[in-house]
């Protein structure tokens, strides 16, 4: 503490000028603003360096800067209106070209709230630094003056309580300073020299611990970037990345299931990667071709992972007419919401921002600025401002592409038996910078299992956010077992199920047509089995895709009642004819004379 005060005193006695005293003030607050290194590396560093090469007051800078990121914390509603009309509004054009622009990419201006801390820190702190510095002036103009030989100091010092505040903030002594000097030094010199060569001394260090370290380095940035993307924990053996080859390599990766913490999403001994650099400048990374290998889904964890972030509430589902939801049919519904639940999370991040329109990133076919507003609104409510960024500004080349991913003899242990081949292309943050519509495509050696997605309405291309998927050969006594209560059963025989639809990716809302084919099955209708060779079943998906509702057409289920009670007939009437048919043969054999 007394020491702190010494500093304080330091201040008003020592030969700090006024714009030390503002430097210091400006730089430690935009400082305290900004959200954090992740959301805005560039400005972070930048403003870091510039305070220790500016000879600005590192007191004050520490001081101001502590105060000021308690301070964001209550105003952070208030950076984001800020960032929100820098970057939506009349100096939209200027930070669209920062934002596309090589190094300034790196800035993180495309951030609501580090865009809006920026500016309104670098306010706050010119203000405070003003202030602080005329008082100090005011201090300076009225000690200078006074002189040792005036009656006016002989009063001052003869009071106990100038003497405890000398001995506090002087450490005991009168070496008064020359107070008039002082006042004329306004600028001193701006630079600082150890500051510049504590900079250089740094890039140095870093330079060379990259090139000793670059693997633990990529291995850690890359394995939180991934648990926040994630939203659990990521385990990652190492990585390595070399630029000059353009070549990736991640050895050992497992990502724990958000939903199931216990078992992994999805694990792979090795990824390579093609990497193209040209526009690592601007932001942009760009993977030509990712091949897995030795890739399994839903491998139990030896440790279980654990949650690093929270994820958004689930949408209040849509009422249909006629329509039920999943839980009124099947008794482990809930398993089956956080199953959908996670593959709309998949398909949100293979659309890119548009998907996210409905929870909050803005896109430039925002229709009006009221939506554009609510949207803002609800994913500041679940997720918080920090990660709310103006994706729409982003031109020219996604920040993210993966040309083609290639995975294949992947096993998931919810298909046991099965294989899976696994095909994706265009996979980006901004899928309308991309040439080609985002797609994927998995299916198994069997083709017993399927499953189709291509998003070419989010491309430069026009057409429909498409979905499809077959899954051939499902035991009917297994389908049955996790059914609710019904007057209808079915007994023995398979069921294949192939839908072909559309997904609304702002939405997260699917119409997705799904037919049900039965084959040798027993049907038991009012009571009487009976056999059914084969029938098709439509059946009517709609809504969100995590909490899709379910329509059986009622005309369907009366055609499958006629059909079994044809059928029915049908056996009774060829059993009759046997009969008839063997007399008739015993007869001509000879058995009646």
């Amino acid at each position: 503490m007394f020491f702190l005060l010494r500093k304080i005193g330091a201040l008003l006695r020592g030969k700090v000028t006024p714009f030390q005293i503002i430097a210091g003030c400006v730089l430690g607050a935009a400082l305290g603003f900004m959200p954090g290194f992740s959301q805005a590396p560039g400005l972070v560093a930048t403003l870091t360096f510039a305070l220790v090469i500016i000879n600005g007051n590192l007191l004050l800078a520490g001081l101001v800067g502590f105060a000021a990121k308690l301070l964001s914390l209550v105003l952070l509603p208030v950076s984001f209106q800020l960032g929100r009309f820098l970057l939506d509004g009349p100096t939209e054009g200027l930070f669209k070209a920062l934002i596309n622009a090589p190094v300034f990419a790196l800035f993180g201006f495309e951030s609501y709230v580090a865009t809006g801390g920026l500016v309104l820190g670098g306010l706050l702190g010119l203000a405070t630094g003003l202030a602080i510095a005329r008082s100090i002036t005011a201090f300076r103009t009225k000690m200078a003056g006074l002189n040792q030989d005036s009656p006016r100091y002989r009063e001052l010092t003869g009071k106990k309580w100038f003497r405890v505040t000398t001995c506090v903030l002087a450490g005991g002594g009168m070496k008064d300073p020359d107070y008039a000097a002082l006042l004329t030094k306004k600028t001193g010199n701006p630079i600082r020299p150890l500051g510049v060569a504590f900079v250089v001394v740094c890039v140095v260090f870093g330079v060379v611990a990259y090139q000793f370290f670059a693997g633990q380095i990529v291995t850690t940035a890359l394995r939180s970037g991934l648990e926040q993307a994630n939203g659990a924990t990521v385990d990652l053996e190492s990585a390595e990345l070399d630029l000059k080859s353009g070549r990736m390599t991640l050895n050992g990766l497992a990502v724990a299931d958000p939903n199931a913490l216990g078992t992994d999403l999805f694990r792979a001994e090795k990824i390579e990667a093609d990497v193209s650099g040209a526009n690592l400048l601007r932001k942009r990374l760009q993977l030509d071709r990712v091949v897995v290998t030795a890739a399994t889904s839903g491998e139990t964890r030896r440790v279980p992972g654990r949650r690093v972030s929270s994820a958004a509430e689930p949408a209040k589902p849509i009422q249909w007419p006629d329509a039920k939801g999943i839980g009124d049919y099947i008794e482990n519904a809930q398993i089956w919401r956080e199953r959908l639940a996670q593959a709309k999370q998949w398909l949100d991040k293979i659309s890119g921002p548009a998907a996210e329109e409905a929870n909050g990133t803005p896109t430039a076919s925002a229709p009006t600025d009221d939506s554009l507003e609510a949207r803002l609104r609800r994913q500041a409510e679940a997720t918080g401002y920090a990660s709310l960024t103006a994706a729409h500004l982003i031109e020219g080349a996604p920040t993210l592409l993966i040309s083609e991913i290639q995975a294949n003899k992947v096993t998931v242990a919810q298909l046991p038996g099965e294989v899976l081949d696994l095909v994706a292309h265009n996979l980006s943050t901004q899928p309308t910078l991309a040439a080609g519509a985002p797609a994927i495509a998995i299916t198994s050696a069997s083709d017993k299992v399927a499953f189709q997605a291509r998003f070419a309405g989010l491309s430069a291309s026009t057409g429909d956010n498409t979905l499809a998927f077959h899954y051939r050969g499902v035991p009917a006594d297994s389908v049955m077992a996790k059914l609710k209560a019904t007057k209808t059963t079915l007994k023995g025989g398979t069921i294949d199920l192939a839908a072909n639809g559309t997904y609304d990716p702002v939405t997260g809302e699917v119409d997705l047509p799904l037919k049900a084919t039965i084959n040798d099955s027993t049907i038991s209708l009012g009571g009487r089995d009976t056999k059914i060779s084969n029938f098709t079943l439509p059946i009517g998906l709609t809504g969100a895709l995590d909490n899709p509702r379910i329509k059986v057409d009622a005309k369907s289920l009366g055609d499958l009642a006629l059909k079994a009670g044809t059928d029915a007939l049908k056996d009774k009437a060829t059993e009759k004819l046997k009969d008839k048919a063997g007399g008739l043969l015993n007869n001509f054999l000879g058995g009646k004379k």
